[in-house]
């Protein structure tokens, strides 16, 4: 991986621009490789974890190109989540040394070693080759439940970058990121930039900070962009499409992309390129990719594509329909997962090669003897004139039918609720209809952007 930055250290072109102004390509090596001596001199030991604990921030790319420089592997802590779920995760990975960012308020408990990486008397000197085999370690629980920890290679991390860089015609001049740094999204757009000796850009502390995102983005012109799909169509239907017109690569990923996004997609930036990515963190980011076209949006999914430069797929058991589980294999699996990883996810094969996806095997309802994806209802909702953003809620009581709640963020005051039935048994079968319907000035989301369902499943 470091040989696919190096060549780029050094220069004096922006490697980052934040909130705090725009950092060198020679001043993130001067720094990363005076931070990975301390380190060394701390005698970390190969592969050994190391605690980035800081905000979406120039800081958290330093620290990373720092440990790995110094050959540890790096757990990103991002000091936006709730502090309880930090400390977790701190006390999960079991690491004796953290990198902090400056004017970090609430220490973690857990490293007994601190490094400011703000501080002025980094040592001088080369950095000496290390035996590392490992990248980084991710946790990927939300922002609730017990941390579960996926280690990712640095062959892995090096082929994901590469295949980007194979799959991608365009070279990113600048990257947009808008993910947190404890999430493996922001994996994808911090090294495959550096890679091609672009610019980060990182409009805020706060993934979610859409004002910020679009005075970036006028500002610096970025070249590609990434977010989860119901935070991209908000950005959309907010009037961002102006400020993101410098875009030529737009990439969604981390949930399920609705058609009706394509759609508002194309009308909004018919000149820009719109890719869904589909990938396990225990796949090391991306394992297929679909270029979308203008008629995806009136097709009944949009697919998730083909793998990508190096992955491989299989349908584990497909039935009558096709559809069966997808496993996959080749060089992006994470640590300790075999020859194949059992994603857990349903996927069937259209008629060209390229992959639908249909849900997960363990978040289907079953409705009235019929199995639903919760994300068909939510699609379904969103794409009702008013609607902004939509989400399902599930309860259960005992044996008592599962109940369906409709929560919805709208542009209007009152939403015509017979009229919203009406558009729902036109798309879904009649179990699979809300009974309730609730109008919210926002949905919650979990730190990634992703909408945080389990806040509102058993309501």
């Amino acid at each position: 991986m470091l040989e696919l930055i190096e060549p780029h250290l050094g220069r004096e072109h922006t490697a980052i621009a934040d909130r705090e102004g725009e950092l060198s390509y020679r001043d993130l090596d001067r720094r990363s490789a005076g931070l990975a001596r301390v380190l060394l001199e701390a005698g970390l030991r190969p592969d050994e974890p190391v605690v980035i604990h800081a905000h979406l921030s120039r800081w958290a790319v330093i620290g990373m190109l720092a440990v790995l420089r110094a050959g540890g592997r790096y757990v990103a802590i991002d000091a936006a989540f709730p502090f309880q779920r930090q400390q977790d995760v701190a006390q999960a990975c079991g690491a004796r040394i953290a990198l902090i960012e400056p004017d970090m308020i609430v220490p973690l408990t857990g490293p007994a070693l601190r490094v400011e990486m703000a501080r002025t008397d980094l040592p001088d000197g080369p950095v000496p080759a290390t035996s590392a085999r490992l990248a980084y370690t991710c946790f990927t629980s939300g922002s609730t439940g017990t941390p579960k920890p996926v280690t990712v290679s640095r062959a892995a991390l090096a082929w994901s970058t590469s295949a980007r860089l194979a799959h991608y015609a365009s070279p990113v001049t600048g990257f947009l990121l808008c993910s947190s740094i404890s999430f493996d999204s922001s994996v994808a757009g911090i090294y495959w930039t550096l890679a091609c000796g672009g610019r980060l850009v990182i409009p805020s502390q706060r993934p979610s900070d859409l004002a910020a995102a679009a005075r970036f983005a006028v500002e610096h012109r970025p070249s590609h962009l990434l977010m989860v799909p119901s935070f991209y169509g908000l950005a959309l239907r907010n009037g961002l499409a102006d400020a993101f017109g410098s875009l030529g690569t737009v990439i969604v990923a981390g949930e399920t992309c609705p058609p009706a996004l394509v759609g508002e997609h194309y009308a909004a930036l018919p000149g820009t390129a719109l890719h869904n990515e589909y990938g396990p963190t225990e796949c090391t980011v991306w394992s297929t990719v679909h270029r979308c076209v203008p008629e995806d949006a009136q097709a009944a999914r949009v697919p998730i594509g083909r793998p990508v430069p190096g992955a491989r797929v299989t349908i584990a058991a497909p039935g009558p329909d096709g559809v069966g589980e997808l496993l996959i294999s080749g060089p992006g699996l994470a640590e300790g997962l075999g020859d194949a990883y059992r994603t857990g996810d349903l996927v069937s094969r259209r008629p060209d090669g390229e992959l639908l996806f249909h849900g997960r095997a363990d978040h289907q309802l079953k409705l009235g003897g019929a199995r639903v994806e919760r994300a068909e209802i939510e699609h379904a909702m969103a794409g009702f004139p008013g609607v902004l953003a939509a989400a399902v809620g599930v309860a259960r009581t005992g044996s008592d039918p599962v109940r369906l709640k409709g929560y919805l963020v709208t542009d209007q005051d009152r939403i015509d609720r017979r009229a919203l039935r009406a558009h729902l048994l036109d798309r879904l079968p009649i179990v699979a209809v809300p009974t309730v319907f609730q109008r919210l000035d926002s949905l919650p989301r979990l730190p990634n952007g992703k909408v945080d369902h389990q806040a509102l499943d058993g309501g």
